[in-house]
């Protein structure tokens, strides 16, 4: 029994030394381009730590928060005449600012100590802080509400030479599903007015979606 607990108690101690060994801690810059007009389009800065695992070629998982700035499509109108012409009229919110908190997942796919390719998986959510209102010239508390996100992404880590090991910087993209609201509005323009004085109709909806963007991460392992 003495043997058993001494065993466990070496393990425990090399387990932790391990994890102190592995702490990683990043700066890295994020974006975000919308391949649609109502996706959400961002850029902002993060700081990610955790601890990188000798599982295979290596795991690493961490937490992650910073701060984003946003614009999106908000509202959609839609105009139709009755002669064949179309009007499109879209509105977007100008410099949103959102706090994001994620959990970050990568798995490094080659074990090449300078050059490694990896995939990652990002899990999060996105918390309104306050937007500017450039008509206004102020900031305003109102801003949209934002929710959750899941980034996979694949991405290449190359260790800095003449430096410590933990040294390096990385790069990764791919798609980014995240939470936008907005409303469409579409407009029927009638010709002439009809029995009820009515020059058109109008239906809006409103739409609460997980849209895709192109996402990229820049960073730089300390």
């Amino acid at each position: 029994m003495k043997k058993l607990l001494l065993t466990i108690i070496c393990l425990t101690g090399l387990s932790l030394g391990a994890f102190s060994q592995g702490y990683e801690l990043s700066i890295e810059g994020m974006g975000s381009v919308g391949p649609i007009r109502c996706s959400n389009n961002y850029f902002g800065i993060n700081i990610l730590n955790g601890y990188r695992i000798p599982w295979g070629n290596g795991l690493f998982a961490g937490v992650g928060s910073g701060m984003v700035t946003t614009s999106y499509l908000t509202d959609f109108k839609r105009v139709n005449y009755l002669n064949g012409d179309v009007d499109i009229d879209k509105t977007r919110e100008n410099l949103n600012f959102f706090v994001p908190v994620y959990g970050s997942f990568q798995y490094y796919l080659s074990k090449d100590k300078i050059h490694q390719t990896f995939v990652r998986l990002d899990v999060g959510y996105e918390f309104a802080v306050f937007r500017f209102d450039w008509d206004r010239k102020l900031f305003d508390k109102s801003s949209c509400k934002h929710g959750m996100y899941v980034e996979p992404s694949f991405g290449y880590n190359i260790k800095l030479k003449g430096v410590e090991k933990s040294r390096s910087v990385y790069f990764a993209v791919g798609p980014t599903f995240q939470r936008c609201l907005f409303k469409r509005t579409d407009v029927t323009e009638l010709a002439e007015k009809d029995d009820n004085g009515y020059i058109g109709t109008a239906t809006t909806k409103s739409h609460d979606w997980l849209l895709p963007t192109i996402a990229f991460r820049v960073g730089w392992r300390l």
